[in-house]
């Protein structure tokens, strides 16, 4: 028997698309507020009048509250959004798109949020409440947390709900420093993890790349030893994906270095390591402690990734992992299915 959202579609397409304009308006308001209409109108690529009659309908409806500032969502809406997301979820098939990801990757778990982070940055604050209310649900007591830098990992931190006591949870940055974005940081991440969740944090205050002699002498000093003792304990790791291109670049990578990995077929950067599109390794960075076998002990590991144009490194990442849940988003999803369609590197059976 099809779905009662299937049937609307069917028989009152207008419908849908009403009820789908006025959620974006109001998801937007949510996370934008206060926002004047012109911005908003802007910001969705919406007629100023259109925005104008959608919000006073929603005004209306006691879900906006307009003032000179701008607008807001009123209580009421707020708990309209929370009550409406399993809905938004099925109506655009993203529960079959989770189930396709699952069988493509070889996934325990995917989660897919609605729209596309490349075009809607905001999608990124819904991964990152994706991931937020998944960690929440199988966090236990004492577990030891370990988390990479980057700002999609930062938006997980930035969406959990406060715990009011302790809960004995240690969180570790799972690689050193990088970059200079010092809020995307892994040591930034691992305290607003820790101060969320209730628990203590340690930091590594090394850099992510060291010499063989550097890492020799800094696994000496007891400070990093014990963080180093503790990430081999670890039951939890959230990291992020990039693209080889852009992390060669956040790593400060020569010109050279570049050439010989895009020669090597470098798409994807995770936890050190860069993965052509068959999910070989073609290059490891001198981490300190991210070695695969570590990685393989760790019982719960998620990836949190979005954006079209992040599919092919997502893809290749998983082509050599094979193992853990992926919180992404409806472009990157749509995207990956797509190429396993197309490209013969990106299909189920190519290894």
């Amino acid at each position: 028997m099809l779905q009662p959202h299937i049937l609307l579609k069917k028989i009152v397409p207008e419908l849908i698309e009403v009820y789908e304009k006025r959620y974006t308006i109001l998801r937007n308001v949510y996370n934008l507020q206060p926002i004047g209409r012109r911005t908003l109108a802007s910001r969705l690529g919406m007629g100023e009048r259109t925005v104008r009659n959608e919000t006073e309908f929603l005004r209306n409806a006691g879900l906006l509250e307009i003032s000179p500032l701008g607008m807001k969502v009123t209580r009421e809406g707020e708990l309209l959004l929370e009550g409406l997301k399993d809905f938004t979820h099925e109506l655009k098939g993203l529960n079959r798109l989770e189930e396709r990801l699952q069988n493509i990757l070889g996934l325990e778990r995917a989660i897919v949020v609605s729209g596309d982070v490349d075009e809607d940055p905001l999608v990124l604050k819904d991964i990152g409440k994706a991931a937020a209310r998944f960690l929440e649900g199988i966090i236990e007591r004492g577990n030891i947390i370990a988390v990479t830098g980057g700002s999609t990992v930062g938006a997980v931190a930035d969406a959990l709900s406060p715990v009011n006591d302790s809960t004995d949870v240690v969180v570790l940055p799972a690689r050193g420093g990088m970059g200079r974005e010092v809020e995307h940081q892994s040591n930034v991440i691992a305290s607003i993890f820790a101060k969320k969740l209730g628990g203590q944090y340690r930091l590594l205050h090394i850099p992510d790349q060291l010499r063989a002699e550097s890492m020799e002498t800094l696994l000496s000093e007891p400070d990093i030893k014990s963080v180093i003792d503790n990430l081999q304990n670890a039951d939890i790791l959230i990291y992020g994906i990039g693209r080889a291109q852009d992390m060669m670049q956040r790593r400060n990578f020569t010109y050279e270095q570049q050439e010989e990995l895009e020669r090597r077929g470098a798409v994807a950067e995770a936890f050190g390591y860069f993965f052509n599109s068959k999910g070989e390794i073609v290059y490891a960075c001198n981490s300190i402690w991210f070695k695969m076998d570590n990685l393989k002990r760790i019982p719960k590991v998620i990836a949190v990734a979005g954006g079209r144009q992040k599919a092919k490194a997502i893809m290749a990442v998983f082509k050599h992992w094979k193992k853990g849940i992926l919180v992404t988003d409806e472009g990157a999803a749509r995207e990956m299915i797509q190429l396993c369609e197309d490209n013969e590197d990106y299909k189920p059976d190519a290894n």
